[in-house]
């Protein structure tokens, strides 16, 4: 079967659930492609092993060539249904001009969209995120009847939940990474909740393959890790705040991988902390990630609600942490607590609470046989519910189940 998977940047090296998914229905012999809305990220770091789906990922012009045909050819042949995803998209976000504006922008391209599909045989187009990405699978499913659906993550249905209710009535399913986002659609009005699906993102256990943490302690550092991009949701200001208030005696060192509109600032923030403590490595590819995950005694994230309400759904960098046995702490947000169970599987903290921040992280370090102890039920969690073989089989089921015959 020929499935069509939609996101809004490709490549993005922080969505490596996606490149994920696509080698997953691939290796099950699926024709699978990625479309981007936005025009590719030509210097975005590319995961070894991505290649096979960076070679068919594919996008159109925002209104010329394929997308201003396509535009031309459903006014001419398919008026009716154009006009009414056009008069939807004005009245949903008839508050929200930014909004009302960029999903206008896009219809070109979505048109585009629904036409090749037809052409080449598409069976499914799934959308990874509920923002523009689903409102384009939308407009290709209504103006050319291919079956569409799209996946839940975060932002994505916390910054506007605009046109959603419409989304989730056309689509097939809808799948939500977390129960959190389950009650949170489900209690949007008009959201047809009996199409929700909570099937959770994955990872690759066999990267991490048995990985243990030394029980006998950490050495004479305690080596801390935070990956992420560099934007003020992730809360990194909080974890170097936080850092100034260990206790003397303790000695530390923390790396910060990623790269975002914040390292800026962030790095003058950490000239208030000795020279020889914080390390910024810009980003990284998976592998690099996962070598510095295996010698990292603590990975912290510490995230926060950000600007417009966005906010984390379950950071697969969590996933990733607790997949290699390693003690995490995080925030109490979202869906991060269905992964992150404070005292169980990992530590928490309030989001931006600073002084607690501190305080768990001399909890691990003073008590390190208690959190080895802790993230070994958290990577027992992971295998339970987070493997990405178990994860993209169930949602590729999904898929395959709701797919044009």
């Amino acid at each position: 079967m020929k499935i069509v998977v939609v996101v809004s940047d490709f490549p993005k090296v922080t969505e490596t659930f996606v490149l994920s998914n696509v080698l997953h229905y691939l290796s099950k012999g699926h024709d699978a492609r990625v479309f981007s809305v936005k025009p590719f990220r030509k210097n975005e770091l590319v995961h070894p092993g991505s290649e096979p789906v960076i070679a068919t990922a594919f996008t159109f012009p925002w209104i010329r060539g394929d997308s201003s045909r396509a535009l031309v050819a459903t006014l001419l042949m398919r008026p009716g249904a154009l006009f009414r995803c056009i008069g939807k998209i004005v009245w949903a976000f008839r508050a929200e001009p930014k909004r009302l504006f960029a999903s206008l922008s896009i219809l070109p391209k979505a048109l585009a969209l629904g036409r090749m599909a037809v052409a080449d045989g598409v069976g499914h187009i799934h959308a990874e995120f509920a923002g523009h990405p689903a409102t384009a699978a939308w407009i290709a499913s209504q103006t050319y009847g291919i079956p569409f659906s799209f996946s839940a993550h975060m932002h994505d249905i916390f910054v506007s939940q605009n046109l959603l209710a419409e989304k989730s009535q056309k689509a097939q399913f809808v799948r939500a990474i977390s129960e959190f986002n389950v009650q949170f659609l489900a209690n949007i009005h008009g959201f047809q909740a009996d199409k929700i699906h909570l099937i959770h993102c994955g990872v690759d256990l066999s990267r991490f393959g048995e990985t243990r943490v030394a029980e006998q302690g950490f050495g004479n550092r305690l080596d801390i890790l935070f990956v992420g991009a560099l934007m003020p949701r992730k809360g990194v200001d909080v974890l170097l705040r936080a850092l100034t208030l260990l206790e003397p005696h303790l000695n530390w060192h923390l790396t910060v991988i990623g790269g975002g509109p914040e390292a800026d600032r962030l790095k003058a923030l950490a000239l208030s902390l000795p020279s020889d403590r914080v390390s910024f490595s810009g980003p990284a590819t998976n592998e690099e990630v996962r070598v510095a995950m295996i010698g990292a005694d603590l990975v912290v994230a510490p995230s926060i609600i950000g600007k417009d309400g966005r906010s984390e759904g379950i950071p697969v960098v969590l996933i990733e942490a607790m997949a290699a046995a390693r003690p995490v702490i995080s925030s109490r947000l979202s869906g991060i607590p269905e992964l992150v169970k404070d005292g169980e599987t990992g530590f928490l903290i309030e989001p931006g609470d600073v002084v607690k921040l501190a305080e768990q992280i001399m909890r691990v370090a003073e008590n390190y046989s208690l959190a080895v102890e802790i993230s070994q039920a958290g990577r027992q969690l992971v295998i339970r519910e987070f493997d990405i073989e178990k994860t993209a089989a169930n949602l590729l089921a999904l898929i395959e189940k709701n797919s044009a015959k």
